[in-house]
């Protein structure tokens, strides 16, 4: 199970990866004569390796960030791993620890999980970067107004209005207006 976000500047695709025991990471499973099996690192020629999914001891949340303006694609990581746990009465989703049978080892399928994995993804990865994309669009949107209200200014004295006029329109005095566009028209 896996999740988008999409911005104007990003496209993010975000999931909880299964883990080995030697750090090696699956990147798919497939179920082979009734047996869960991860694919896990290309061998020889292309072939994925096949990894019993009983062996997963744990979940990595990642998140592939796309870039709109490149091709560039970043890997965000959550440093702390979602550990397997060998009973339900050890499962504690705000502590990173999930109870997955041998039987379905798939627990980021469950509801519960995917829901406490999203929430941890939008707060730590997300949520940073929405707000850096709100400042940045805030500060754009800024800069275009405050280029349009001086070439509004600069109209307005070419036509002859006088500063106090200005200042009115603009919600200031006659003398801040003044002090603000006099070298600008």
């Amino acid at each position: 199970m896996g999740w988008m976000h999409e911005s104007d500047a990003h496209l993010h695709e975000a999931a909880l990866v299964a883990v080995f025991e030697d750090g090696t990471e699956s990147h798919g499973s497939t179920m082979v004569d009734g047996v869960d099996y991860e694919l896990v690192d290309p061998g020889r020629r292309g072939q994925d390796r096949l990894r019993p999914s009983t062996e997963i001891v744990g979940w990595v949340l990642s998140c592939d960030c796309a870039s709109r303006s490149s091709s560039e694609v970043l890997t965000w990581t959550y440093p702390v791993q979602w550990a397997r746990v060998p009973s339900a009465s050890l499962e504690d989703l705000a502590r990173h620890r999930v109870f997955a049978p041998d039987t379905d080892v798939h627990a980021d399928d469950r509801p519960e999980v995917a829901e406490a994995a999203h929430a941890v993804w939008r707060r730590e990865h997300l949520d940073p970067i929405d707000v850096d994309d709100e400042i940045q669009a805030a500060a754009e949107a800024r800069r275009n107004a405050d280029a349009r209200l001086d070439a509004a200014v600069a109209e307005a004295r070419r036509l002859g209005r006088s500063w106090a006029d200005i200042g009115a329109a603009a919600g200031m005095t006659r003398q801040s207006a003044n002090e603000r566009w006099k070298d600008r028209t």
